[in-house]
């Protein structure tokens, strides 16, 4: 979805999720979340809700690379989601064909100037 000068990110929400830990994890100021998802019950979240989480359209540029550890409740898609980068992108940047993230171990993560 397009949302003027935001593009819509689609998040499933997960057990134990809450709204303003989605806006601090996504460093997006909670009621900009709340405009562009008029029709969720804030008070009623449900575990696979799917919710808009804006994301600038400004052109984005590979600026610093972070190191990220993966936690036990990490999988492959939510690290994609929280990082907002592509299958690709962690490949390349870890030099792996394939992706197979264990707890414990640490991956390099582009980090995109916006």
């Amino acid at each position: 979805m397009n949302f003027g000068e935001y593009t819509c990110m689609n998040y499933a929400i997960r057990q134990g999720d809450t709204l303003y830990g989605i806006s601090r994890d996504y460093n997006v100021p909670l009621p900009l979340i709340l405009r562009l998802n008029p029709f969720m019950d804030i008070y009623n979240l449900q575990v696979g809700d799917e919710i808009c989480i804006p994301v600038q359209q400004q052109a984005a540029e590979v600026g610093n690379v972070i190191s990220y550890t993966v936690e036990e409740q990490d999988s492959l898609q939510s690290i994609l989601d929280k990082f907002g980068i592509g299958l690709d992108d962690l490949l390349e940047y870890n030099g792996l064909n394939e992706v197979m993230l264990m707890p414990g171990t640490t991956i390099q993560v582009p980090s995109y100037d916006v």
